[in-house]
């Protein structure tokens, strides 16, 4: 009788599923469709709708429909309440990370590309400080903080948070008393008096956000596990959650795609023959 035998098929381990948590994904990817949903709006009422309103009642509706979304108090509440909930998570993934310097070196380059990009289309396209530029600086300061700590995942933490309550606080403190003649208006948006930018996020108190999102990561995410395994079924999360995992090219690419896609409706649909945009 011929005895079973292990081939070396048998013994080759199966690849690792990928570690990544579903709901650090899942929240990120809500916060970039609210994101892109925001810029629609600003687009269609900004850009679009002068011209729509003159075409038909229709269109004029979808031009008050986003005024009127854009001026709401609802969005005045929760807009930077989904971004500070974005840096944080932006903190929290550095804290998870292993090749952060190169993710913070990829995300200037990027970063420098999009103001050098926006340049060309004049100054009120131009993005000279936006959220890429302030994320980039935040991971390049948490790498200088985790050289500091030594690696240290404890002092790194308790610097990450001690440096970012002082910057909100600082922040604080400015918002009620600006300084007059500061300078550098990347630093705080109660300072923010020459220049301008189409995107705009400043320092302050942006990256004390970030670093509080680096300081509880490694307690809440020791494991780098989820803490909701029990929820991670039939893959619900997943439609919502893919556009969390391409989060940096969905902010770089949404807009001129929105624009795009408006400008050919607008020509084919709309105002025929006139693209508006352009």
């Amino acid at each position: 009788m011929q005895k079973n035998t292990i081939t070396s098929v048998d013994v080759i381990p199966k690849p690792l599923k990928s570690r990544r948590i579903w709901e650090l994904d899942f929240i990120r990817g809500l916060c970039v469709l609210l994101m892109i949903w925001d810029h629609l709006m600003f687009d269609i009422w900004s850009v679009f709708g002068p011209e729509w309103i003159q075409e038909s009642a229709i269109h004029e509706k979808a031009y008050d429909f986003a005024l009127k979304y854009w001026d709401s108090g609802i969005r005045d509440i929760f807009h930077p309440i989904i971004f500070c909930v974005f840096f944080v998570l932006c903190g929290i993934s550095c804290s998870l990370s292993r090749n952060n310097l190169t993710r913070g070196i990829q995300a200037v380059i990027l970063a420098l590309a999009v103001t050098l990009v926006t340049s060309l289309f004049g100054e009120t396209a131009i993005i000279r400080f936006g959220v890429l530029h302030m994320l980039a600086f935040s991971i390049i300061f948490w790498c200088i903080i985790d050289f500091v700590a030594r690696h240290n995942k404890i002092a790194t933490s308790v610097l990450c948070l001690v440096i970012g309550l002082v910057i909100i606080i600082i922040n604080g403190v400015y918002i009620e008393n600006p300084p007059e003649e500061l300078g550098y208006e990347f630093i705080g948006a109660w300072n923010h008096t020459n220049g301008y930018s189409a995107d705009y996020f400043p320092l302050l108190p942006n990256v004390g956000y970030v670093l509080l999102g680096a300081s509880v990561g490694p307690f809440w995410y020791k494991e780098k596990k989820s803490l909701l395994p029990a929820l991670d079924k039939y893959n619900w999360h997943k439609p919502v959650g893919i556009w969390g995992r391409l989060a940096l090219w969905v902010y770089i690419l949404h807009q001129p795609i929105i624009i795009v896609l408006l400008s050919v409706t607008s020509y084919l649909f709309i105002t025929p023959g006139n693209f508006i945009f352009i």
